[in-house]
């Protein structure tokens, strides 16, 4: 038996698994602050955090999530990139031509 027979894709398989990922990650945060394992208050102001400090809060806080492969696999390719080409792909996004806006795009859908 395989994938199509039983009748979801690998990209139906992978939004299952990041919806149950999220939802995971929403109830340990819960279990952690119902134990009273973390605050549920954001750090104070005058506290220093370190970068590393600050994004394992925010990941408890299900602010962040880690990259998924396909996400470290372009993050990767990115940095591969020269200098000049990430230059050149800034400015090309910086440089679109004007298109329709969004909000004109779904008007003419619901037509």
């Amino acid at each position: 038996m395989n994938l199509t027979e039983v009748g979801m894709t690998i990209v139906e398989l992978r939004q299952d698994i990041t919806g149950i990922q999220a939802r995971l990650g929403w109830l340990e945060q819960t279990v952690r602050q119902l134990l009273g394992e973390q605050p549920a208050s954001p750090p104070a102001p005058e506290e220093v955090l370190d970068q590393e400090q600050l994004l394992a809060w925010m990941r408890a806080q299900g602010l962040i999530r880690e990259p998924t492969a396909e996400e470290r696999r372009l993050g990767a390719e990115w940095r591969a990139l020269s200098q000049e080409e990430k230059q050149a792909v800034i400015w090309e996004l910086d440089h679109l031509p004007p298109g329709p806006m969004a909000s004109d795009i779904i008007i003419e859908n619901r037509r």
